[in-house]
């Protein structure tokens, strides 16, 4: 297993899962989550590229069962500030303080407005690259790719107040604009057209 292999070991083998997924399908990326002791998890990804899912699936669709191992096509939801670290301190922005609101739904996915008080056209930039990496991260690859349309960001005090949602409830709004129903508290389906 890599844990018990030297950095340089690791290196070479982790470069050459690189090089045979890029082999295989020049969009292909990777990553792996492994705990000592643990199953060990291979995630086959494409950025989000809605065209190359099919690609992800099929990999993983014929891959062998190896025990001691699960393998998913394509990112998972997963924490929100997960990997944009750096972008956090360098622009200063929760983005567990980001605010959204939809305000188109097209069969092309839904155009997103991230809101943050603190947003400036000095800071635009990074922090659009900060949303982009927080909604990619709280909805999951497949979802983000397939649902949002369209993402920008801008300052708080252009918001209108009654569209407004924290930034957490994002998943279950974009699970409702994909749908016509929706369950509701009681486990019930629910038609919310």
């Amino acid at each position: 297993m890599l844990c018990n292999k030297s950095k340089s070991e690791t290196k070479y083998w982790l470069n050459e899962l690189n090089t045979h997924l890029r082999a295989y399908y020049k969009f292909f990326r990777f990553g792996l989550i492994w705990e000592k002791d643990k199953t060990a998890t291979l995630i086959i990804s494409v950025d989000g590229k809605v065209g190359h899912f099919k690609k992800a699936d099929d990999l993983i669709a014929y891959a062998p069962v190896i025990p001691g191992w699960t393998f998913f096509a394509l990112d998972q939801p997963r924490p929100i500030d997960l990997c944009i670290e750096n972008l956090i301190k360098k622009t200063g922005v929760d983005p567990q303080e980001f605010k959204f609101s939809i305000s188109a739904n097209s069969p092309l996915g839904c155009w997103l407005t991230i809101y943050h008080p603190m947003i400036t056209p000095d800071n635009y930039h990074e922090v659009f690259k900060l949303a982009y990496g927080a909604v990619y991260n709280i909805l999951g690859e497949r979802s983000f790719g397939l649902n949002v349309g369209k993402l920008q960001v801008t300052n708080l005090s252009y918001a209108n107040d009654d569209e407004l949602k924290d930034i957490e409830e994002l998943p279950a709004c974009i699970d409702s604009q994909a749908s016509g129903v929706m369950v509701n508290e009681d486990g019930n389906l629910v038609c919310i057209y």
